[in-house]
């Protein structure tokens, strides 16, 4: 019988093998690999059978649910130990042989864990957490601390299961994932090391040990459907800890202002975290052992977890559905239809003479983000030009962003990301005038400039500065509307009246409507590239279900060739 059992819950195929190499290399050579296939259809089998190694034990599942999954490969695992390993992490060759040195050193614990890297898709180490402890130190975290520190401070410090070694004859399955009899849909990982540490003070191992990989793959994830539960279940763990005596006065002020911090930013687009936001007051001025109780809390849980399990639901019935299944790109979410420009059926006769391209009023808003048309096809346009690709390691000015891609782009964590408006309305925007940016020469691998140049008194000078800006081989997208029968750029040496650019230019504070000179204008200020047709890009993308303008172009230029994977 082995001595550790490392339990690899899979259903993404991409990573998968360097999960299972990373599993074989291990320093303490008495381990079995169990791997749990929750594909449907059992996807997964010839990738796990095609590694040689008699250590190694598939299963097909297919529960599509990854508690199960682990719940099921815990069951068959024959071990004294439990190491998690997550199918797109990677365990460094001690990472083993550490854990089970910490667990043999305090018999009495039940839970060890190090500390691990963030890691690329190219396994490229992108950043790491400030150390907690020196290489080979080891320290023993009661569970006071935990609450303190972790709850408190809504700062999950231990990290992912794949950095956790539990002792499985001890520790109790059932309490996997779960937090004081009550189902936790995302923050599972967090009960699960409260849990373990009521019994006996948790293990701490100073090293980078494991790796998390962050990659553009996770994308689609960054807005999954179970996102909500990972805001107010920080606030249902804290209240129940308030509730037991733990939490008290100043914590629950720490808590209060960054649950307030994160309720503002996802209220809009998750509408349920707005209720819980309403409540925050509760915190610091009841009685912290009746926090947990509360009518008004509970009633915000429930309805918080209803429309969890409506959107899981809506996200699975979106995936089986036939193409004609409308879905927004930017929140991920399925909607019934689009909401029309409130002129979407004014008369624009100039501009559909001049055959403009540009947004399309009949499919403009996400009835549940409230993106538009433009940022759906845009996000989509750099998913599958794979921009993001290596982002960790990328500068990214975004001129003027919207909401849903700069959270998205954010969530991807880039190695900077600078948000940039004429006048700024948020504290984390600088003000930049793309006309004389203040940044040197060659900084940014990515600049976005989407639909701005229509505003802009000069825009050559901004292409210019853009260039300036570009590293070499960085690249510009700056989608803008324009006309292709129109052989010269049309604007006036005055500024225009609203109802003259709203005529003849599309909207009341544009001051041109580009030609088909603009390609030129882009390559003379040094950038290659073109204006890529929809169907080149996305021709598999039906346009109406994604609710973008099919006429709309990829303006995406490089300072440098141009961009290979589109030619």
């Amino acid at each position: 019988m082995a001595t550790v059992s490392i339990l690899i819950p899979a259903y993404k195929p991409q990573y998968l093998v360097r999960a299972i190499i990373s599993a074989q290399h291990q320093t303490f050579t008495d381990i079995e690999i169990l791997v749990g296939d929750d594909t449907p259809d059992g996807n997964l089998e010839g990738i796990v059978k095609g590694v040689s190694d008699a250590r190694l034990h598939y299963f097909h599942h297919g529960f599509q649910k990854g508690t199960r999954n682990i719940l099921a490969l815990w069951e068959r695992a024959k071990g004294k130990y439990i190491k998690f390993l997550f199918d797109d992490d990677i365990l460094l060759p001690t990472s083993v042989e550490t854990l089970v040195a910490g667990l043999r050193a305090n018999p009495d614990s039940l839970l060890a864990f190090h500390e691990r890297v963030f890691v690329d898709a190219d396994d490229k180490v992108t950043s790491a957490p400030p150390r907690l402890l020196a290489d080979g130190q080891i320290a023993r975290i009661e569970r006071g601390f935990l609450v303190q520190n972790m709850v408190g401070g809504m700062n999950n410090f231990i990290g992912e299961p794949s950095n956790v070694m539990l002792d499985r004859e001890r520790f109790d399955p059932a309490r996997l994932f779960e937090y004081r009899s009550q189902r936790l849909d995302y923050l599972g990982d967090v009960a699960t090391y409260l849990n373990a540490s009521e019994q006996a003070p948790i293990v701490a191992v100073g090293g980078y040990f494991s790796a998390f990989r962050r990659h553009a793959e996770q994308a689609s994830n960054q807005f999954s459907p179970h996102i909500s539960a990972g805001l107010y279940e920080w606030e249902l763990i804290a209240r129940s800890e308030a509730a037991a005596g733990h939490l008290s006065g100043a914590a629950l002020e720490v808590v209060k202002r960054q649950l307030a911090q994160l309720y503002t930013h996802w209220a809009v687009p998750l509408p349920e975290i707005a209720r819980f936001a309403a409540n925050l007051d509760e915190l610091v001025e009841s009685n912290p052992l009746e926090l947990l109780d509360s009518v008004q809390f509970q009633a915000d849980l429930a309805h918080a977890r209803k429309a969890l399990t409506t959107r899981i639901a809506a996200r699975r019935k979106a995936a089986s559905a036939s193409p004609a299944q409308k879905f927004c790109a930017v929140c991920e979410t399925p909607v019934e239809g689009w909401i029309p420009h409130p002129e979407a059926n004014s008369s624009r006769d100039f501009m559909q003479q001049m055959g403009a391209v540009g947004s399309t009023l009949e499919n403009h808003l996400c009835p549940h983000c409230n993106c538009n048309d433009r940022e759906r096809h845009l996000w989509l346009y750099l998913d599958r030009a794979q921009i993001l690709k290596g982002i960790a390691q990328k500068r990214i000015l975004h001129i003027a962003p919207e909401a849903g891609i700069e959270r998205r782009v954010r969530a991807l964590a880039p190695l900077e990301y600078v948000a940039g408006d004429l006048s700024p309305q948020k504290p984390d925007h600088r003000a930049i005038n793309v006309e004389r940016i203040d940044y040197p020469d060659g900084y940014f691998d990515l600049i976005v400039c989407n639909h701005v140049l229509e505003h802009v008194d000069r825009p050559d000078t901004a292409l210019a500065e853009f260039t300036r800006c570009l590293a070499p081989g960085g690249h510009l997208v700056a989608q803008t509307p324009y006309s292709p029968l129109l052989k010269h750029t049309f604007e006036l040496n005055v500024f225009p009246s609203k109802p003259f650019a709203t005529r003849y230019f599309g909207q009341g504070d544009h001051v041109r409507l580009f030609g088909s000179d603009l390609l030129s204008r882009i390559r003379a200020a040094g950038l290659n590239g073109d204006l890529y047709p929809h169907t080149t890009v996305l021709g598999d993308i039906d346009p109406n279900a994604w609710g973008c303008n099919e006429r709309e172009p990829f303006f995406l230029f490089a300072k440098g060739p141009a961009p290979a994977f589109l030619n």
